[in-house]
C-alpha cells in the first residue's frame, strides 16, 4: 500500500509540479483512463496525462498542487489535493487582472503492477469557471 501511495505521489510532484511529463509513461499504464478530469475518457493512457498537464500548465504556469490528504486501501489510493495558480483575465494580454486562485478536489485511482490504471476525479467545474469569470454572470446562480 505505501508503494501505491508513493506512485501517486511522485506523479503529483513529478508531473503536475514540476511538469515532467517524460515521467508519464513510467507511472501510467498503457490503458489508463481518468474520469472525471480536464479530457475526461477521451485520451487513453499516459498520453492523456501528458495532454492534460500541458493544458493546464500552459495556461497556469505557476500551478502548484499540494497533496492534502493520501490514502491506500489494497489497490486502491485516495488523493485530495488543492491546486494553487494565478489566472489572468481574458484578453491575456491585461496584466493588471492577475488572481490567485484555489480548487480542490479528490482523484481515487487504482494500480496494478506498479502502474495508475484508472482514475475518478472529482473537482467544483462550475465554481472554477466563475472564480475565472469565464461563465457570463447572467448564468451564475
Amino acid at each position: 500500500m505505501e508503494r501505491n501511495s508513493a506512485i501517486v505521489q511522485r506523479a503529483v510532484e513529478t508531473i503536475w509540479n514540476r511538469g515532467d511529463l517524460t515521467m508519464a509513461d513510467g507511472l501510467f499504464a498503457a490503458a489508463y483512463i481518468n474520469h472525471g478530469g480536464l479530457i475526461s475518457d477521451l485520451v487513453r493512457g499516459p498520453e492523456a496525462i501528458k495532454i492534460s498537464v500541458a493544458l493546464f500548465r500552459t495556461a497556469f504556469p505557476d500551478l502548484s498542487i499540494t497533496i492534502e490528504r493520501l490514502t491506500a486501501k489494497g489497490d486502491t489510493v485516495e488523493l485530495c489535493w488543492a491546486a494553487e495558480a494565478t489566472s489572468r483575465r481574458v484578453p491575456i494580454a491585461a496584466q493588471r487582472d492577475r488572481r490567485r486562485g484555489r480548487l480542490t478536489g479528490t482523484t481515487l485511482s487504482t494500480l496494478a503492477d506498479g502502474k495508475i490504471t484508472e482514475s475518478w476525479t472529482k473537482w467544483d467545474h462550475a465554481g472554477a469557471l466563475q472564480r475565472l469569470e469565464t461563465v457570463p454572470l447572467e448564468s451564475r446562480a
